[in-house]
Order: structure tokens, then C-alpha cells, then sequence
């Protein structure tokens, strides 16, 4: 048996000027349960691949092709079915990831076989065999299979990621491909899914059954000993939880001599709270702490539920920059924002000592509360366009193409400060024209 594993293409502002090109970590963990059963597997990563996908599938021959995908991905992934069910009809198609674990029924496209839910690697394995053998599936879980009357769907039970094997990293060398901001060489780390809080707009907090779960300590510095480049982004939702854990964490990489730098995402309140801790990850190599920050008044943040304030913010800050690491704050552009909130918005960043600041428009993802609350209110049903920089709904103060204007206008404002201030120095002339070589390279592989 012969798996295909694909990453789809995605042409955004990030991809095109591959300022944050991740790991495809999520490919490397099938690739690992692939060989562990005697699949025969091989990786095409659309965000990067300049070959034609056609030409992969036809030189490879695959039985059976896997797609990852987010919403953004949903109308890409249709022109790669279409592909495949042209020169390979028999193969089988899945479909899965972070997207399809909670709006499975939304991918019931032509020509799709299997949508899965777990992001459980035995699950995956149990498919595959399935499929070899030509065995039931309705013992498999989370599994969306189609019969001769639709999709029957299994129940899903949340896996324990504590048995996630150390995965391959076959995308990974030191070639420059992954990069976040003005780090080369970035590894993609999971340590731990879902997410202990709730707030309204967050995706993440209703993964894998809402349950939080975090991997043991040692698997985590185990697989951390086989990353072959010298920075890795740890991608929880929030890293910052535990403290025990936190400090076993240092334990480990202090026992194992490891010297690698590390971004991760964390609270304001948990920094504020734990400066000490946090000046003893920075020692380790800890370099880049994302931070939701959200907003710049009270009252938006207790409507997002999420148990912080403004001084708290500004506080988390100074402990960030006294610690000697870079915050990332990450901020939401609210629809109910009139001019001068924009401006306000940037005259509290020029106050603070930041130098990155990335700016989403507050976006309903299905199926979070705040897309339950606000469903009604869409205005947008191109799913490319929920990638957190277009408005989906309508703004309340101004007309939506005039919010999209401020938005820029105050992005590009936020990039140029942070560039003054020592940022994005990889954003060079020649930078330019090899992002936009590769754009040109990229563009007609969907055939």
C-alpha cells in the first residue's frame, strides 16, 4: 500500500511572503504511523511544492490519499480531489486535521471517502489496514465513511496523546524552508492539546473533546533531543499552565544540554504571576512568548471572557522585556472599532516596548460560541476569506471595505514601527524577489 500525504496549497500574505512557513508536523506524525505498519508514505507539501500535484500522484501511484486541512483550505482541497479522481479514480481519499475533528459534516465533498475526527495516530493505522484489507469500519473511531446513502459517522472518543509517537521529520533540514519572523530553521513542537480556558472566539479550546491533555515531560524532551535545527516552536494553544510541568521542563533541558531557542504561546496573567519562572525559561533558550493580548479596553476584554485587563497586559509587557524576551502580541481589530480606535490601537503599541504586533479581525470560526452567537450576522461565505485578515461579518461603525482599508493602513503603520525598532530584519530587497519567484512557482501546481 502506497499513502500520498498533502499538505494544500495556500496563498496568503504569510505563505507568499513566507515570513511564518511551519513544520508540517501533522503530515510527519501520519508519515511515522505510515512506516510503523509497513505503509509506504511520502510527504507533498503544497505550501512549498513547486512540482504539479498531478505529477506527484502520477509518478507515485498512491492507494490512498490523506489531506490535512484548515476552513481556509476547503475550495483548494476541492480542486485536489478533482485531480485525483482524473487520473486515479480508484484511489481513496481522507480527509482530517484540526478542521475536520469539529465540522466533519462540512467536508462532504465529491469524491471524499473518509473524514476523520481523532487525531489519534492508532486510529489512522486502524483505517489504513482497514482499507488494505478491506475490513468494517464502523468500529473505528471518529470515523465519517461513505456508504451507498451518505456518510455514516462513528462516535468519537478523544485519544490519549500520551501514546503520539516521536515523530519523523522528513520535511525538516536546514534549508531555510521553515521559518517564523526573523527566526530561520523552525521545528514545530505539540506538547499538549485543547486548552484549559474558554475564551469565546478560540478554536483551540474545543479540540480534542475540550478536554486539555499534556504529554508527559520526558516524551517531550525525548523528542526534542531528535529535532535537528536549533529553534522550535511550540504550538499548544498555551504552554504557560503548569508551573510543575513548566519546571520539569527546564529540568530536562538543563539535564539533557540541550542549547536550542523556543517560542511559545502563553497568558498574560500566568506571565505577570510567574516572573521568576518566566526569567528561568528565558535562561533555557525560551526567545519569542506569543501573548493574546486581544484589546486595549476592559470592557472588550471581559466581553471575550478572557480573564485579564489592560494593566495586566502592560504588566505581562515589562516582565516579557525585563526577562530579556521578545513579546508577540497578538491583537484583534473588533468590529465595532470607529477611526480612532485604530488610532488609539497604535498609539498604546508606540507606548509599549513592542516591536511585534500581529493584528486578526475578530472572526466567527465555526463551531465556537461566538460563531453561534453571530451566525446570523454573516455577510461572508468564502471560506478562503476566514483567514483572520477579512472581515466575515459586517462592521457596526463603518462600511466593511473601509474597515479593510484601516486594518491595512494600521498593519503596515505596525510593521514599519516594529521595523524601526529592530524587527523583521530579514525583510530585505532580496527577500522580496525570492518570495515572489516562488509565489510565481507555486501558482498552477493545484493540476
Amino acid at each position: 500500500m502506497k499513502v500520498l500525504l498533502v499538505r494544500p496549497r495556500l496563498l496568503n500574505f504569510l505563505t507568499v511572503s513566507e515570513a511564518m512557513n511551519c513544520e508540517p508536523l501533522e503530515l510527519e506524525y501520519l508519515y511515522t504511523a505510515c512506516r510503523q505498519v509497513g505503509v509506504e508514505a511520502r510527504i507533498y507539501d503544497g505550501i512549498l511544492e513547486t512540482e504539479k500535484f498531478s505529477k506527484r500522484l502520477i509518478s507515485f501511484q498512491p492507494d490512498v490519499v490523506a489531506i490535512t486541512l484548515y476552513i481556509t483550505q476547503e475550495n483548494v482541497v476541492k480542486k485536489y480531489i478533482s485531480v485525483i479522481r482524473k487520473w486515479l479514480p480508484n484511489c481513496k481519499v481522507i480527509l482530517g486535521g484540526v478542521h475536520a475533528q469539529l465540522n466533519f459534516k462540512r467536508l462532504y465533498f465529491d469524491g471524499v471517502d473518509f473524514v476523520t475526527r481523532s487525531e489519534s495516530m492508532s486510529v489512522f493505522q486502524q483505517l489504513l489496514i482497514s482499507i488494505r484489507d478491506h475490513q468494517s469500519f464502523d468500529s473505528i473511531s471518529g470515523l465519517c465513511y461513505r456508504t451507498r446513502s451518505g456518510f455514516s459517522e462513528n462516535g468519537f472518543s478523544p485519544c490519549d496523546i500520551t501514546q503520539l509517537p516521536v515523530p519523523q521529520r522528513p520535511c525538516l533540514k536546514n534549508d531555510g524552508r521553515f521559518r517564523y519572523l526573523d527566526f530561520e530553521n523552525v521545528a514545530t513542537l505539540k506538547t499538549a492539546v485543547s486548552c484549559p480556558y474558554h475564551c469565546t472566539f478560540c478554536y483551540g479550546t474545543s479540540l480534542h473533546g475540550g478536554i486539555y491533555q499534556a504529554r508527559p515531560i520526558s516524551k517531550v524532551i525525548e523528542e526534542i533531543e531528535t529535532i535537528p535545527v536549533n529553534t522550535v516552536f511550540i504550538v499548544d494553544s498555551d504552554f504557560l499552565v503548569d508551573e510543575s510541568r513548566l519546571r520539569a521542563f527546564i529540568a530536562g533541558i538543563r539535564e539533557k544540554h540541550i542549547h536550542k531557542r523556543f517560542i511559545c504561546y502563553g497568558r498574560a496573567d500566568f506571565i505577570v504571576q510567574h516572573e521568576e519562572l518566566i526569567g528561568e525559561l528565558c535562561a533555557v533558550g525560551f526567545s519569542y512568548f506569543l501573548v493574546g493580548i486581544e484589546g486595549i479596553d476592559d470592557w472588550n476584554l471581559c466581553r471575550y471572557k478572557k480573564q485579564t485587563s489592560k494593566k495586566m497586559n502592560e504588566q505581562c509587557i515589562a516582565v516579557l522585556n525585563r526577562c530579556g524576551a521578545t513579546c508577540i502580541a497578538l491583537m484583534i481589530a473588533d468590529l465595532s472599532f470607529r477611526i480612532r480606535d485604530f488610532r488609539r490601537l497604535y498609539q498604546w503599541v508606540k507606548s509599549q516596548p513592542l516591536a511585534y504586533v500581529s493584528l486578526q479581525i475578530l472572526t466567527p470560526i465555526p463551531p465556537t460560541r461566538y460563531f453561534l452567537n453571530s451566525r446570523n450576522k454573516l455577510t461572508e461565505t468564502r471560506p478562503e476569506k476566514w483567514d483572520l485578515i477579512h472581515p466575515v461579518q459586517r462592521p457596526q461603525n463603518m462600511p466593511a471595505w473601509f474597515f479593510l482599508f484601516c486594518h491595512r493602513f494600521l498593519s503596515v503603520k505596525l510593521f514599519f514601527l516594529g521595523r524601526k525598532r529592530g524587527a523583521y530584519r530579514f525583510v530585505t530587497f532580496g527577500y522580496v524577489i525570492h518570495a515572489l519567484r516562488s509565489l510565481f512557482r507555486r501558482i498552477g501546481t493545484v493540476r
